[in-house]
């Protein structure tokens, strides 16, 4: 049809995959804007710079690599800073960049960047700043990680579904159920991260829910510290429930817009007697400066947060009663790469300072592959492939992983990829 799409995402490797221009906009302005393969291969301006740093690359692996987040947070549209809008979070910054903005500039044909010194600003050269990159080899995957925190054998959960035929409106005729969780087993040793992978519909979440207790199985081994726990989570045992914690996709759908944060995370504090009424305040902040928020979020109102900011306040709520596994139900899904890989770091020093254990859902396996030490590939409700990351991610694949490598965006437009379908 000959159409001209305007193609708007936070995802840069579908933005290197179907666009011809690309616009890299911050706090309202643009601040880069040239062909998909400058703005990828040779970008100039700090902003697009630090963004392609924070993307996962497929292969990457938290025990080889780290994912350098923006400092700072993007200002307010009514509380912009004078001079370049990006100078406070910028490490090449200078004190004429804080006193003049900078025009949109065509620096080569093509390419325009606004940005003082872009001339001068050569990716190559970037180190990342003391103190920045931890140890990676105390972030690696655990070798001896002893007995399994959870074990699950042969679990269903299935949802009926109405039948189309007129004897199903008596009740009659046979039963027809959505298999959702279809004979899934695996087991979770110890501080270690489970990565669960697949397509939209496959059962991802319908398992996490199901070992929470949000979703009742109807058959199936689930054990958690040695015990059962196939019901539902009001009929469990409030040790296991304070073991075992979700963060969501979708923070706005899980903070209570009437609460302060303060009042939220201290809420399993409260409900699982974790610290006296005098000293939930002080834990409060501690967990607060745990997920890197300061005490002046104690009294906000999740409307007055970023989604960053109230992914952390749900983070910190998670892990407020020292759990031992933590399910992570996508919970960057819905995040630009910069505040994705600032909350991928931010789990990994969780996990390594409260020796949690981790469930990590997502459909995207660059995050999959960089976050986890085992991984699980779901398709239609059953794990079709399960073991060390490393194996999966290599040759030789199910076919059903391969069709999902060869899907994966990647953020470089050169790239040549065959999709497999």
């Amino acid at each position: 049809f000959d159409t001209t799409i305007l193609y708007i995402s936070h995802n840069l490797g579908v933005i290197a995959y179907v666009s011809d221009k690309v616009g890299v906009m911050y706090t309202g302005e643009i601040v880069e804007q040239a062909s998909v393969e400058d703005i990828f291969l040779k970008p100039m301006h700090p902003y697009t710079q630090a963004l392609m740093r924070c993307v996962p690359k497929l292969g990457e692996s938290k025990e080889s690599s780290y994912l350098p987040p923006i400092p700072g947070r993007v200002p307010s549209p009514t509380n912009l800073p004078p001079g370049c809008i990006f100078a406070p979070r910028c490490d090449h910054a200078r004190e004429f960049c804080r006193q003049k903005h900078p025009e949109l500039r065509e620096v080569v044909p093509g390419h325009f960047i606004c940005c003082h010194f872009a001339e001068e600003i050569a990716e190559a050269e970037w180190q990342p700043p003391e103190g920045l990159v931890p140890e990676l080899t105390t972030r690696g995957r655990r070798e001896n990680a002893g007995e399994p925190i959870l074990q699950a054998e042969h679990v269903k959960t299935y949802y009926k579904q109405r039948g189309k035929s007129l004897i199903s409106l008596f009740g009659l005729g046979k039963k027809q159920y959505v298999k959702a969780v279809d004979d899934v087993s695996f087991e979770l040793p110890k501080g270690c991260t489970l990565g669960i992978v697949g397509e939209s519909g496959c059962g991802k979440s319908t398992l996490g829910k199901t070992i929470v207790g949000l979703e009742s199985p109807i058959s199936g081994k689930l054990k958690f510290l040695g015990f059962d726990i196939l019901a539902p989570v009001v009929k469990r045992n409030e040790r296991l429930v304070k073991e075992l914690q979700m963060v969501f996709q979708n923070p706005d759908s899980t903070l209570n817009p009437s609460f302060s944060v303060g009042y939220q995370i201290g809420r399993p504090l409260r409900r699982f007697r974790k610290v006296s009424h005098n000293q939930e305040r002080e834990e409060v902040i501690r967990l607060l400066n745990a997920v890197r928020l300061d005490a002046s979020y104690y009294n906000r109102l999740p409307r007055q947060l970023s989604g960053g900011e109230k992914q952390r306040v749900a983070l910190a709520r998670a892990i407020a009663a020292h759990p031992k596994l933590v399910i992570c139900d996508e919970p960057t899904s819905s995040l630009d790469v910069s505040v994705q890989a600032a909350i991928l770091n931010l789990l990994l020093d969780l996990q390594k300072e409260y020796d949690i254990a981790m469930i990590f859902i997502s459909h995207d396996l660059s995050v999959i592959r960089f976050f986890s030490d085992h991984v699980a590939v779901m398709y239609l409700g059953k794990v079709c492939e399960i073991g060390p990351a490393e194996a999966i991610y290599s040759p030789p694949y199910h076919p059903y992983t391969e069709a999902l490598l060869s899907a994966v965006p990647i953020p470089d437009p050169s790239a040549e990829q065959k999709r497999i379908r």
